[in-house]
């Protein structure tokens, strides 16, 4: 029988390696599509992937809620991934390479439309980001964060609402 999310999470919480390496084979790949799409290169939403994965190896045996041990994982990715698009860049904007935000044509667009996305409350970021960015779908999230697909779709219309309101005022400034 397979081990729930919050059983590996317990287990992992405890010091088991295996339990974690678990966790990391059900969540990788659809953690670094996420990021693929926050940060639209592939190396680098490998390499912050792997360095969500080393932080919350660190920080599990603190994790209250077991349960949530998705949600949490995609909260430390999403922040790592902000957090690489904020940095200053070391290279100037002409230079940097093809699909990077801020290196082709439509990056300022792209990069409106992050920050929109980052002003959107919990609930709503989430499920853009898992079916956008990660590629999820609805009964995936729902089951993931433990709702109803109908509740995800709601979510969803919701985020876009929100979404185009807040591109079509950025636009008019």
């Amino acid at each position: 029988m397979q081990e729930t999310d919050a059983e590996l999470a317990c287990e992992a919480g405890q010091g088991d390696a295996n339990a974690f390496a678990v966790l990391v084979e059900r969540y990788r790949a659809p953690l670094v599509g996420y990021m693929v799409g926050l940060l639209r290169r592939r190396d680098d939403a490998e390499e912050l992937a792997q360095e969500a994965f080393l932080k919350a190896w660190r920080e599990i045996g603190s994790l209250r809620m077991p349960a949530t041990v998705g949600r949490w994982l995609y909260q430390i990715a999403h922040n790592l991934a902000m957090s690489h698009v904020r940095q200053p860049r070391m290279v100037p904007l002409l230079d940097d390479p093809p699909g990077r935000p801020g290196g082709e044509p439509g990056a300022e667009r792209w990069t409106a439309v992050l920050a929109a996305v980052a002003r959107l409350s919990e609930a709503h970021r989430e499920v853009i980001g898992r079916r956008h960015f990660g590629g999820q779908r609805h009964e995936e999230i729902a089951a993931q964060l433990g709702i109803p697909p109908g509740t995800v779709r709601s979510r969803l219309s919701r985020a876009y609402s929100q979404l185009r309101e807040m591109l079509v005022k950025q636009e008019e400034l």
